[in-house]
């Protein structure tokens, strides 16, 4: 097996490559303390980026393994990966191609709900399907949770932002084109990309964004809070945790920190403190105000929905209105899909984040009993999404026509494993408000 070593910004490392890919696991791309933005990582002799990651502490690295055994995400995308967790959770993964050269860019942003998550779970951990077609993934971890969201800063965010930047200064180095990078996101990832283009902060970086379940303008009456907003929320966990003053909480115990912001976010859960806040920089103002100044990155979009969604009815709006929105004001084009394919196995079918299966081809890492027209539906996903990443356009060889959303052509596509065709908005809603109220998903 042929050892590559890239020099970075940081310090060498030195990955694995086989006749399939190369790989580059746990890099670290920055270093943090605790409620301070993130800067460089630098490191002496070679780094062996052989993995395992790190992520941020979360709900997984406090509460026991056999209180969690059960739970239907566990089961689905994390049982029999060991993940480690820590305070710093600057790391990437880089998958190349063997011979790689000038390769278009895919940076991939985890999900969880701005509170879990690790850049390794089974789905997309080690995915090479892209390698498979010239295209370089990364995926990155990154601050969650309380030590994400504190007093509505955005710590996260500035991670995430972060990191891409390290890519596009980096990846030449990795046979990549810094020129052609694309950023996507899966429910809070989703809601991740959407957020880094409310700022000019990564423009002419990032030239596309694909939005699994979180794209488009969250409701007003969820919108993020500003500092002063959330204020009683953050004392009411500096309380808690039996502190008085944000520099006791910075040298708190992780796992006390922690359990004692779970404790406040759910007495009442409260939709605004726990996703990012205005914070003046990456989100700069309500986002329905940055729409109407036209201040939202332009840049082409793929946003996609399941029919067992979580709020399957928010998500198609959201995606729906941006779509229309963007096309009206003659800005670049969206793509919409509906993923409808009822996977195989239990009773749940096209749940939240069954699409990562399919975009990421990993299904060999899954326990269901995928079927030859699973294969088939996950290889045109990916070729769709490998197109967009190459041209900005989904579109090319065989594939289908994948037309854009406008006010003329309204249909999502229709990812189902049958039809090559769209979905009217009439039948989009007749599913969500089947699954809604008759046959909801896990969530």
């Amino acid at each position: 097996m042929n050892e590559p070593v890239i020099q970075t910004t940081g310090g060498a490392v030195r990955g694995r490559e086989d006749e399939i890919c190369r790989k580059y696991l746990g890099i670290p791309y920055a270093e943090i303390e605790r409620f301070e933005p993130p800067r460089p990582a630098h490191w002496e002799g070679v780094l062996d980026a052989v993995g395992p990651e790190t992520d941020c502490w979360q709900y997984a690295s406090f509460i026991p393994d056999d209180e969690r055994d059960s739970t239907f995400y566990y089961e689905e995308f994390r049982k029999g990966y060991t993940f480690r967790h820590a305070e710093s959770p600057m790391t990437l993964n880089i998958i190349t191609p063997p011979q790689p050269e000038n390769c278009p860019v895919l940076v991939f942003i985890h999900g969880g709900g701005h509170e879990t998550g690790n850049v390794g779970e089974l789905p997309y951990g080690d995915s090479t399907e892209y390698a498979k077609r010239g295209i370089i993934l990364v995926s990155i971890a990154y601050r969650l949770n309380v030590f994400h969201m504190f007093r509505a800063k955005n710590f996260g965010l500035q991670d995430q932002v972060f990191a891409i930047r390290w890519v596009h200064e980096n990846i030449a180095s990795f046979g990549g084109d810094p020129e052609k990078i694309t950023i996507m996101g899966q429910s809070a990832g989703a809601m991740s990309v959407m957020d880094l283009c409310y700022s000019d902060l990564l423009k002419g970086i990032v030239k596309g964004g694909v939005m699994m379940s979180g794209g488009g303008l969250v409701p007003k009456i969820t919108c993020p809070w500003t500092a002063e907003q959330s204020k009683d929320f953050w004392d009411g966990v500096l309380k808690r945790a039996g502190v008085s003053t944000d520099e006791e909480a910075k040298q708190l115990p992780a796992e006390k920190l922690w359990r004692a912001w779970y404790a406040q976010s759910r007495d009442p859960y409260n939709f605004h403190t726990v996703q990012p806040g205005i914070d003046g920089t990456i989100i700069p103002d309500l986002p329905q105000k940055l729409r109407a100044e036209g201040k939202i990155l332009d840049i082409p979009m793929i946003m996609g929905v399941t029919s067992q969604d979580f709020m399957p009815y928010v998500i198609y709006d959201m995606a729906r209105h941006f779509a229309m929105w963007s096309a009206r004001h003659g800005r670049s084009p969206v793509w919409g899909y509906f993923f409808d394919r009822a996977l195989p196995g239990n009773k749940f079918k096209a749940f939240h984040a069954c699409d990562l299966w399919y975009m990421f081809g990993n299904m060999d890492k899954c326990w269901r009993p995928f079927e030859p027209m699973d294969y088939a539906l996950s290889a045109q996903m990916i070729d769709y999404v490998a197109n967009f990443v190459r041209t900005g356009d989904p579109n090319g060889g065989k594939l289908p026509r994948w037309e854009p959303l406008s006010p003329r052509q309204r249909g999502f596509r229709l990812f189902d494993g049958v039809s090559d065709g769209t979905i009217a908005p009439m039948a989009c809603r007749k599913k969500l408000m089947h699954s809604f109220l008759k046959d909801p998903g896990p969530m």
